[in-house]
């Protein structure tokens, strides 16, 4: 009886032991698949972002290439307006020749001297200052415009380039780890409880035995 009782002790202790290391397979397990889950989504959110820096590198090339024709094209409109104006002044000096040697022709013709030629030319020279002066603020027009021009388009280049930066400005960082899974001790509960069914088994036979002797 004893005998029994301490051997159903034992694959009881052995039961147990059984089921902690079942237990300890199924978290080990477990932690190993959230390993992997922790690692794949890792590797989604780094694939993630290496296409958002290469798409950034893609646009911020292109906003830069774009201000850099809006100033080529301010520069080339800015060259026009001062090869214009060189040949107004050009067309405006041969008029006012042209017109100087009418003046003295006419006033050859008419007998006129001194100080009513001299106005006379010097009312055809003022017109060509008039016309220099009209054709040089035209031109300092042109500059403002154009600087005007150039610091709009490099505001909306940096603020396009800040937006496009504001995709790619924080990088991912993996999370935590899951905490390792806490094992079950399935050796010293195997081991106190075969010598827990040893000494129960023993006890019994000797309260048995003590007992056959005193019926005796």
């Amino acid at each position: 009886m004893g005998i029994a009782s301490g051997v159903q002790a034992g694959l009881g202790a052995i039961g147990q032991a059984k089921a902690a290391s079942a237990e300890n397979k199924r978290r080990k397990q477990d932690y190993e698949y959230k390993l992997a889950i922790r690692k794949n989504r890792w590797m989604r959110e780094l694939s993630i972002f290496g296409t958002k820096k290469v798409q950034y590198e893609k646009d911020l090339n292109e906003a830069n290439i774009a201000a850099q024709r809006a100033y080529t094209q301010s520069q080339i409109s800015l060259n026009r307006a001062q090869s214009q104006a060189l040949i107004d002044q050009q067309e405006d000096i041969k008029n006012m020749l042209k017109a100087e040697g009418m003046i003295e022709v006419g006033a050859a013709e008419r007998g006129v001297r001194g100080k009513s030629i001299a106005r006379a030319l010097n009312a055809n020279l003022g017109s060509m200052g008039l016309a220099n002066a009209m054709r040089a603020r035209a031109l300092t027009e042109s500059k403002e415009r154009m600087s005007a021009h150039n610091e709009s388009v490099a505001r909306k280049n940096r603020s396009l380039q800040n937006k496009l930066y504001s995709k790619v400005a924080i990088q991912p960082t993996p999370d935590l780890p899951p905490p390792p899974p806490v094992m079950q001790d399935t050796s010293f509960g195997l081991f106190t409880g075969l010598i827990g069914a040893g000494i129960q088994g023993f006890n019994t036979y000797g309260e048995f035995k003590a007992n056959k002797v005193f019926d005796e």
